[in-house]
């Protein structure tokens, strides 16, 4: 069976974060090995509190997992600098061959999950590391602003991402507009590819999508799937998610 190591905060609502990601993981049948950034408390109204654990425990938490029978790495919440670098030495210290970065800046309620610090350093620190990105419409913009950048679709954002340092990206359509929900697929050798569905009415609201999404594609990608399969795959399966989640609303 197919191993996860997922990198990332926990969510006390159990709707985000890497008890999101445990749940997408044992969904599609792989086992899973986890490494806890911070601890939120959050619901799906409020974030009340983040408690960034001291960057030794992160350490140790990986130190503990090494490379064992590892086959792919799915990376959400990284609080801030000292987070990333951890990250950053453990991935140079081993040869994973897929690695999904899912860069998240923000809880769904609004809350902070990371400094501006770290989110300033990922292109330099993180980006050249992992096989994938995928941020959302609003944090790909936030990503190439910084280095003064700019676009307004999708196609020429996940572009710009590309200047970033990242091998590919997936800028996720989810919060946008329109009958279509379109998440576009941008590689450093030229693949571009758009993934398009019918928007399910609502589906915006459901929490976690994100995470689910990042780990949904780091799966099949352990399951030895291309990545734009493994892509394909994720969108159809986060599709069968919410709006399961939906029918339950």
């Amino acid at each position: 069976m197919s191993r996860l190591l997922v990198i990332g905060g926990s969510d006390s609502s159990g709707g985000a974060g890497v008890f999101a990601d445990l749940k997408t993981c044992h969904d599609l049948g792989c086992e899973v090995s986890v490494a806890v950034t911070a601890v939120t408390a959050q619901s799906d109204r409020r974030h009340y509190h983040s408690h960034v654990l001291p960057k030794e425990a992160l350490q140790s938490q990986l130190l503990a997992l090494g490379d064992f029978g590892i086959d792919a790495v799915k990376i959400g919440m990284l609080p801030d600098l000292e987070s990333i670098e951890v990250v950053r030495d453990f991935l140079l210290a081993h040869s994973f061959g897929q690695v999904v970065l899912d860069p998240v800046f923000s809880s769904s309620s609004g809350g902070s999950l990371s400094t501006e610090e770290g989110i300033a350093s990922l292109n330099k620190l993180l980006f050249p590391h992992v096989g994938l990105i995928t941020p959302n419409f609003s944090e790909a913009r936030r990503l190439i602003k910084q280095v003064g950048l700019r676009s307004e679709s999708q196609e020429a954002m996940a572009a710009a991402c590309l200047e970033l340092g990242s091998k590919a990206v997936l800028v996720k359509g989810g919060h946008c507009s329109g009958e279509e929900c379109v998440d576009f697929l941008a590689t450093d050798d030229g693949e571009r590819c758009a993934f398009s569905r019918k928007r399910i009415p609502g589906g915006s609201k459901v929490r976690g999508t994100g995470c689910r999404l990042a780990s949904a594609i780091a799966c099949f990608q352990a399951k030895g799937l291309e990545l734009k399969d493994s892509v394909g795959e994720a969108c159809e399966y986060l599709a069968g998610y919410i709006s399961g989640q939906m029918d339950c609303g």
